[in-house]
This record gives C-alpha cells, sequence and structure tokens, in this order.
C-alpha cells in the first residue's frame, strides 16, 4: 500500500537521532514550525500504537521520545516518527510509571521528557508536548498556529478564537475536562484549580524557549530550599511555576 511504502522509507531514515526523528515528520509540518511531540517505552506499546495511528489519520506531525530501545524499534518498525532519548541510551535504565510520581526512576523520566521538550523548542519549533492516551481527532496544529483556514472557523467572533491562544508563550490545559465548561465558568476553576501538564504548548519565542528551559533546571536540578525543592513531578514545578507571575525561579 501507499502508506506501508511510506512507513518503510520513512523508517529507513530513523537512526535514534532527534534531527532524524524532525526530518521524519517535517513533511507533515506542511510549512509550520509545529510539532507533537511524546514520549513512551516499550511497556505502554499499545498507547503508543494508538497515538501514533490517530496522529497520522489526522495528519498530524509528530515525534515520539522512546524511553526504551524496545519502543524505538516498535515505532521504527511502523514508521513512525520517533528517537532514542538519552534514558534509551542509558544502562539499566528502568521506568517506574506507579502513580505516585515519586519513584527515582520517574523523576530521572521527567528530569529527561522535560529536558527533551527544551531541546525541541530551542530547535525553532513550537512545540505541543501531549501524553500517549490522547487521542487525536483533528491536527491541533492550524489551530494552535491560527492559521488563515482556522481563523475562518476560530476566528475572532467565534466561541473559541485561535488568536487568543496564537498570542500565548505557553500554555496549558487543565483538569476541568472541556473548554465548554470552562468558558461557562469564567475560568473560575483555573485560579486555583489543577494544571494539567499532559497537554502544553511551547512557543519558540524568547520568553517560550526560556520558559521551558526553566522548567527543566526545577525539575532536574532544583535549588535546595526553593518551592520546588521535593516537588515530584514535571506537574508540580509546571503549576509551582506559574502560580507566581512572572517568578519561575
Amino acid at each position: 500500500s501507499l502508506y506501508a511504502s511510506a512507513g518503510r522509507r520513512v523508517s529507513m531514515g530513523l537512526d535514534g537521532t532527534l534531527e532524524a526523528a524532525l526530518d521524519a515528520a517535517a513533511p507533515a509540518m506542511r510549512g509550520l514550525r509545529f510539532v507533537l511531540l511524546t514520549f513512551g517505552n516499550a511497556a505502554f506499546s499499545e498507547l503508543l500504537r494508538n497515538f501514533c495511528a490517530h496522529a497520522r489519520r489526522a495528519g498530524a506531525a509528530h515525534v515520539v521520545g522512546a524511553v526504551d530501545v524496545g519502543a524505538f524499534e516498535l515505532l521504527r518498525e511502523s514508521g513512525s516518527p520517533c528517537y532514542k532519548t538519552p534514558l534509551a541510551l542509558a544502562t539499566g535504565y528502568s521506568l517506574d510509571g506507579a502513580n505516585s510520581h515519586s519513584s527515582g526512576s520517574w523523576k530521572a523520566f521527567a528530569a529527561m521528557r522535560t529536558g527533551e521538550v527544551a531541546r525541541v523548542v530551542a530547535t525553532g519549533l513550537d512545540v505541543l508536548h501531549i501524553d500517549t492516551d490522547v487521542v487525536l481527532l483533528r491536527d491541533p496544529a492550524p489551530f494552535c498556529m491560527c492559521t488563515a483556514a482556522a481563523r475562518a472557523e476560530f476566528g475572532d467572533a467565534s466561541r473559541f478564537p485561535c488568536s487568543a491562544l496564537r498570542a500565548a508563550d505557553v500554555a496549558v490545559s487543565s483538569d476541568n475536562m472541556g473548554p465548554s465548561r470552562s468558558v461557562a465558568g469564567g475560568a473560575a476553576y483555573h485560579g486555583a484549580g489543577t494544571f494539567n501538564s499532559g497537554i502544553l504548548l511551547f512557543r519558540a519565542t524568547a520568553a517560550g524557549r526560556r520558559f521551558a528551559a526553566q522548567w527543566h533546571r526545577n525539575v532536574a536540578s532544583p535549588e535546595r530550599g526553593s518551592r520546588f525543592w521535593g516537588k515530584t513531578s514535571d506537574q508540580q514545578v509546571f503549576n509551582a511555576m506559574v502560580r507566581r507571575g512572572r517568578q519561575w525561579a
């Protein structure tokens, strides 16, 4: 099939590097400097397959950071743009996915993930960091980049204008599920509710790059005694950063 042939061409070019994965994702970007970035290991192979299948069906440019070699081989064989993260190259690393998010292996994963997000943003791409359990029904790039086609559907007079998001350097989802509920509540939940790092947008603006880099530093090497010290997840750190305006460090 045409899809299988395209997948084989992609897989032949995937050598485990981030650069090769971004090159493989570039055609789906269609000139937009925008990419979806997610991470996973072989233990979550079904989620990874499902995420990539929906991303391909939606025509969304995406890259998967493989947390182990098994995940990389699985994704490469299917033709999904992927690369080996530093943890996939580390000897003896195994991710503990417990919900407590307090194990040493989880903290290593969070440090890696935030560092890789900052790394891709630093290449000049707007990055939508997204969890692998998110199912894509449409390509989010036009809305996030507020293209002419998106403005025709999501103009300033619409219920959800894309121009507001286009102006943001960093944007995040929340545990208040559904934009309609947020609009109905006047965003009241967001005043004290939990911001959910399962969907995070970072622009490749100067401010967006600085925030992504500081997020990584606050996760990977927080200053002892700071409000980030002792946080067990990158989501907790993100919430701590944004709850004090312009006080990221």
